[in-house]
C-alpha cells in the first residue's frame, strides 16, 4: 500500500503588478527600517536556473490561512521577477502516513477552494504596495495564473520511483479526480510527453494545472523550472490581453476617427504597436536565452516540456498575429488620413487660387 511518509503541498498564484520591477531598488526598500521587520530574504540552494535577472525571494512567514472552511498554518513565500510578477507559494505539509486516496482528496479540495486565491491575491496587492517605488507603470491584472505541484520526498510501499504508475493512479491525482473510471485514453493523454525521470529515486510528471515531482534529496529545482515557467505563461496571457484591449479601442474608433481631419490618433496607436512589438519581442528573447541550466539537460527537458502543456509556442504565435494586425491597421488608417489631409489640402489650395482670380478680375472691372 502506498503511503507518504514525507512531503509537501506546493500552491502557487501569479500576479502581473507592473511593466516592469527593478530589483536592485526592490532590495533597498526591503532592507529599510519600515519593512525589514516584515519581509526576510530567503537564502537560494545551488541556483542552477541563470537568468538575466534573478528573481527576489522573500519568506513571509508561517501564517494562519483559510482553506476549505479552516484554518491551516502553511509557509509562505513570495518572488518578485523582473518582468512584472508576482508569485506567491502556499507551502502544505502532507499528514505522515497519508494514503494515496487521501492525496486525491486533498488534491480536490484544493482544486475546489477559492480562498487560497483571495489569500494569495491580498498577499501579491500588499507586496505590490510596499515595493511601488521600485514599479514602473504598476498596475494590478486580476486574472492569474495557479498551479498546484505535489511534491512528495519519502514514500512507502515502492522501491523505485517509477513503480508509482503501476501502484498508484497519477492521472486522478493531477486532475484532481475523485472518481475512480477514467478511461485507458484519458489517462495515457494525461500523461504522454509529460513524464521524466533522471534516477530510478525521483521522478516528475507535468500536467497542464499540476504536477507530481518525487525527489527524495528534498531539493525543489524542478518546483523552481516549473514556477519559472508559469509566470511566462502568465505573461503571454497578459500581452494577450492587452493587445485584444488594443484592437477593440482601434475597431470602436476607426468611424469615429475618420471624420476628423487633423487627427492624430492612428499615429499615436500605430506607436504604441511598435512598443509593444519591441516588449514583446524582448520577452520572448528572454524565455528563449535568459533561461539556462548549468550543466543539466534534464531541467531544461522539463521547462521545455512545461511550455508545451502550457501551449506557450501557440500563445507566442497568436500574440505576434495580432500585434502585427494592429501594427498593420494603425498604419493603414493613418495613410488613409493623411490621404484625404492631403486631398483637402489641394482643395483649399484651388479655392484660394479660384479667390485671388476672382479678387483680381474684380479690380480690374
Amino acid at each position: 500500500m502506498i503511503q507518504i511518509r514525507k512531503g509537501s503541498v506546493l500552491i502557487y498564484r501569479v500576479f502581473d503588478v507592473a511593466e516592469e520591477v527593478d530589483l536592485v531598488h526592490v532590495e533597498a526598500l526591503i532592507k529599510s527600517e519600515n519593512i525589514r521587520a516584515r519581509l526576510k530574504f530567503t537564502r537560494s540552494p545551488r541556483q542552477v536556473v541563470i537568468m538575466r535577472n534573478a528573481p527576489v525571494i522573500l519568506s513571509l512567514g508561517e501564517q494562519e490561512v483559510a482553506f476549505d472552511q479552516t484554518k491551516l498554518k502553511v509557509e509562505v513565500h513570495a518572488k518578485i521577477w523582473d518582468y512584472g510578477v508576482i508569485s506567491i507559494l502556499f507551502q502544505i505539509p502532507i499528514q505522515e502516513g497519508s494514503s494515496w486516496e487521501q492525496l486525491i482528496e486533498l488534491a480536490t479540495r484544493i482544486d475546489q477552494d477559492k480562498l487560497m486565491d483571495q489569500a494569495a491575491m491580498v498577499h501579491a496587492k500588499e507586496l505590490a504596495a510596499l515595493i511601488q517605488p521600485a514599479l514602473r507603470d504598476s498596475h494590478f491584472w486580476q486574472e492569474f495564473e495557479d498551479y498546484v505541484i505535489f511534491f512528495l520526498e519519502e514514500i512507502s510501499g515502492i522501491t523505485k520511483a517509477a513503480e508509482l504508475l503501476e501502484k498508484a493512479d497519477l492521472p486522478r491525482l493531477l486532475i484532481a479526480e475523485t472518481a475512480n473510471n477514467l478511461s485507458a485514453r484519458a489517462r495515457i493523454s494525461i500523461l504522454e510527453n509529460g513524464m521524466f525521470q533522471y534516477t530510478d529515486t525521483d521522478l516528475t510528471v507535468i500536467d497542464w494545472n499540476s504536477a507530481v515531482v518525487v525527489e527524495p534529496s528534498g531539493n525543489k529545482e524542478v518546483p523552481e523550472v516549473l514556477e519559472f515557467a508559469l509566470t511566462q505563461m502568465l505573461e503571454m496571457r497578459y500581452y494577450d490581453e492587452l493587445i485584444d484591449t488594443r484592437l477593440a479601442t482601434l475597431y470602436d474608433s476607426i468611424e469615429e476617427s475618420r471624420s476628423r481631419f487633423f487627427t492624430n490618433q492612428f499615429s499615436h496607436l500605430s506607436k504604441e504597436a511598435s512598443t509593444r512589438y519591441i516588449e514583446f519581442s524582448e520577452f520572448i528573447e528572454r524565455v528563449d536565452n535568459s533561461f539556462k541550466v548549468v550543466g543539466d539537460f534534464y531541467l531544461a527537458k522539463i521547462f521545455r516540456a512545461a511550455g508545451e502543456k502550457f501551449s506557450m509556442t501557440e500563445w507566442e504565435t497568436n500574440i505576434s498575429r495580432k500585434i502585427n494586425l494592429f501594427s498593420n491597421l494603425s498604419e493603414l488608417l493613418q495613410g488613409e488620413v493623411n490621404v484625404n489631409r492631403s486631398l483637402w489640402l489641394e482643395i483649399i489650395v484651388v479655392v484660394l487660387i479660384m479667390f485671388e482670380l476672382v479678387t483680381a478680375f474684380i479690380k480690374i472691372h
